[in-house]
């Protein structure tokens, strides 16, 4: 699943540009703006009645970080309901914004990359939209005594060229998914978002997917809804320390953990996603961490992912090693009628459903 982070294709085309370094300017990554539509409010009385609710007996408070299996488990739980809750509601809204900083070393000197990412999506009993779309916001060079250096203009044009990405999926019934992936952004597509104007796709050409298909090639584990792949079977021991507090006032969890990056099987689904991107296997994840609001109702407020990997890249002889830090938040909203600036016209969902062809 390409989440908002930034891929080792970044860190792999960074190497054709190494010896290319120049003097001249980036671009700065641009503000993004995550209260629109009523992102983060408390979800209304629909809503509420739909999701199961947390059973507060099952959690056990601790105000700070711990290895306490109890505490681990309620983490596990309440990240469980939540995102099953998701998968069942009737009506949800989310939007999210993502940065990934990736850095290559070759000999003494690194390049570094910037890339931000933005992503909305709705679904709405049965019917679901996607948007999503990423660009290359700066790169530069950075020397053994820590001075840096600009990357030309010229190669972040190319590299924008390959690296920038659109994607858009609709999805009439969750059984027929609509896909396009050629959408035309601009210098500005970042300060538009979350606009259906950051990008234009003039001929959509969706391909089509069956739901298990998309499932598949999407590297969800059980539902484009969930919010999170990762594999949470207690028996893998999926989170290493954390803690989690509850505000009475406003009926929130909240909670901070450790992905365990040591179990490969937690992380399989983001990790192979990794590999179809990137092409290597020589990759691991470093860290994971995770920032969760959940309303007492069992609905998820706010997911915040930040993680960091390493790669060693093929061949191996070349002793390339490449890393990256990545940062991802998504809020939502269960009340349709905030609904405003996420609102997709029915004539973008027939011309992806009428514009198909092969994958």
């Amino acid at each position: 699943m390409k989440k908002f982070a930034t891929t080792l294709i970044l860190i792999i085309l960074f190497v054709s540009i190494l010896m290319m370094s120049a003097c001249s300017g980036g671009a700065d990554t641009a503000e993004v703006d995550l209260d629109f539509d009523g992102l983060g409010s408390m979800p209304n009385a629909q809503a509420i009645a739909k999701a199961t609710p947390v059973d507060s007996s099952k959690v056990k408070l601790c105000s700070e970080e711990t290895t306490d299996p109890e505490v681990l488990s309620s983490i596990i739980y309440l990240i469980s309901l939540a995102n099953q809750n998701n998968v069942e509601c009737d009506f949800y809204a989310a939007a999210a914004f993502g940065t990934g900083e990736a850095k290559i070393k070759f000999g003494k000197d690194h390049i570094v990359g910037s890339m931000d990412t933005r992503e909305w999506r709705v679904y709405d009993n049965g019917e679901y939209f996607f948007d999503s779309y990423g660009l290359v916001v700066e790169g530069h060079t950075v020397k053994e005594d820590g001075s840096t250096g600009k990357v030309s203009n010229a190669i972040l044009s190319a590299l924008s060229m390959v690296l920038n990405f659109t994607k858009r999926v609709y999805s009439p019934d969750c059984q027929t998914f609509y896909t396009s992936k050629e959408g035309e952004t601009k210098s500005n597509t970042l300060t538009l978002y979350p606009s259906l104007d950051a990008v234009k796709y003039k001929k959509p050409k969706s391909t089509v997917e069956t739901f298990d298909e998309y499932i598949d090639t999407n590297f969800y584990r059980n539902d484009f809804r969930e919010f999170s792949s990762d594999d949470l079977s207690e028996d893998l021991n999926p989170i290493t320390s954390g803690f989690i507090t509850y505000d009475s006032e406003k009926g929130v969890y909240y909670l901070e953990c450790t992905v365990n990056c040591e179990e490969p099987a937690v992380l399989d689904l983001s990790t192979q996603s990794m590999y179809k991107s990137a092409g290597t296997e020589i990759f691991a994840y470093v860290e994971k961490q995770l920032k969760i609001e959940i309303w007492e109702c069992g609905l998820i407020k706010n997911y915040i992912n930040t993680n960091v990997w390493e790669a060693t890249l093929l061949p191996t002889s070349l002793k390339l090693s490449g890393s990256s830090d990545n940062f991802y938040e998504q809020r939502f909203t269960y009340n349709k009628d905030d609904l405003e600036v996420i609102n997709v016209p029915d004539d973008i969902k027939q011309s992806m459903m009428s514009s198909t062809k092969k994958k």
